[in-house]
């Protein structure tokens, strides 16, 4: 019987599956999570305008620090089948901070996820979280997603640094490729439904070879086994606009796990969220100390575990533990890297584009679950997610005229929508509490 106390589960939440079992929905794990990982590597890459030998090493770290934080979380942490992995909330943030240099980013989120670690394990978290209401977590699931397109634009048109004119072919396959991922999750059956976007990067890969618009000679070149070496060193500089921006990046992460975990809790059990709310964001926050220390992205539990789990009716935490050290793993094979940095930035962008579809619907669905809308919640949610992506649409030639402060918070729609969306929900239009 599962231990999770329902019969709907091959193996529940602390049973043990047989070894080769194990292994196979572990390696299962790993296909479905791939594509999340090589997305956010190639945006921040491209952000940062890394070298295709630095943009491997980007990759590497991201592997082994998602890789060990999802060990850590699934085995002392949540103890949830949740996997980590680079959060996109996080990587909005990285992107718009990047012109202050990778040391500005990294003393500002090394600080920021300290403090997170910090309240969840004081338990001051508890108090924050309670502004985070259905209207705020909303908007912010649905910024994440808007926000992100002005850096999804330049990759569907196929501009890159060796292709300066944008191409009408490109943006027609990558426009293709959005439909059949969706239609691929909407239509397949079981386990292979969530493999959505990893067939979908497949397809598009083999696509645009013909297209010669993947180089193959970084594959050639790799060797086999080397030991992952940080692309950049570890210099934080302070700089409190920043470490403003990453602190309010922090509190979205922290819904994000939050959300995560109550949507595992509703196809498990609950008994232990009360203990795995507050390890889990304490964890959040630590492998977001070592994230700044490597200079990448800070990781996030992601919200596809109950997806799976339902399809595979396999809640054990102990496959995501082995999914963790094959995903860490990974980054010792530099050519399985490379193999993975194939991918074209269209391919990337159309694989985003269907899971942050995915999003917006949720943020949707947060919005109106369980009420009838107000004429508030219009305003409450309509004004800050238009200026949050009115923002991000920003020229990036405006936004470098701007003063330091201006600049970090009207050159990043995210946290922009997050104060603003703060200031309508609790103060401008905040409800007259029922006496």
């Amino acid at each position: 019987m599962p231990s999770s106390g329902s019969d709907q589960y091959l193996y529940g939440l602390d049973d043990h599956p047989p070894w080769g079992l194990t292994l196979l929905y572990a390696l299962q794990w790993a296909v479905i999570i791939f594509p999340a990982y090589i997305v956010t590597a190639k945006i921040a890459a491209q952000a940062l305008h890394l070298s295709g030998t630095e943009e491997a090493r980007f990759l590497q770290i991201t592997l082994v620090c998602s890789g060990l934080g999802t060990l850590v979380q699934t085995l002392w942490g949540h103890r949830y089948p949740l996997v980590e992995g680079p959060a996109t909330a996080h990587l909005l943030t990285f992107v718009s901070l990047s012109p202050l240099g990778v040391e500005a980013i990294q003393g500002a989120s090394l600080a920021a996820a300290g403090c997170l670690a910090l309240a969840a394990a004081t338990g001051a978290m508890k108090f924050v979280v309670r502004l985070f209401t259905p209207n705020v977590v909303g908007v912010i699931l649905m910024l994440i997603a808007f926000s992100l397109l002005p850096h999804l634009i330049p990759c569907l048109l196929g501009l890159d640094a060796q292709h300066v004119e944008p191409s009408v072919i490109v943006l027609a396959v990558s426009l293709a490729l959005v439909v059949l991922m969706a239609i691929l999750g909407q239509h397949l059956k079981g386990i292979w439904r969530t493999c959505n976007l990893a067939l979908g990067l497949l397809v598009g890969t083999l696509l645009f070879t013909f297209l010669d618009r993947v180089t193959w000679n970084v594959v050639s070149t790799a060797s086999w086994v080397s030991l992952p070496r940080p692309w950049v060193g570890f210099s934080p500089r302070w700089h409190v606009d920043a470490f403003a921006a990453f602190l309010l990046t922090y509190l979205a992460i922290a819904v994000n796990s939050i959300g995560s975990l109550q949507s595992m809790e509703a196809v498990t059990v609950s008994s232990r969220t009360p203990s795995a709310t507050p390890r889990g964001l304490a964890v959040n926050g630590l492998c977001g100390m070592v994230c700044s220390f490597f200079g990448v992205v800070g990781t996030v539990s992601y919200s596809t575990g109950p997806g799976v789990v339902l399809a595979s009716r396999v809640a054990s935490c102990f496959p995501l533990a082995w999914c963790g050290i094959l995903v860490a793993v990974a980054a010792f094979v530099p050519k399985l890297v490379a193999i993975l940095s194939l991918v074209p930035s269209a391919v990337v962008a159309a694989a985003l584009c269907v899971a942050m579809a995915g999003q917006v619907g949720a943020g949707l669905a947060v919005v109106g679950a369980g009420k009838t809308l107000a004429a508030r919640d219009y305003f409450v949610v309509g004004i800050p997610v238009l200026l949050g992506t009115l923002l991000a649409f920003l020229p990036s030639s405006f936004i470098v005229t701007m003063s330091g402060t201006v600049r970090i918070f009207l050159g990043n729609g995210l946290v922009f929508g997050i104060i603003v969306v703060l200031l309508l929900e609790h103060v401008v239009f905040a409800e007259k509490s029922k006496e």
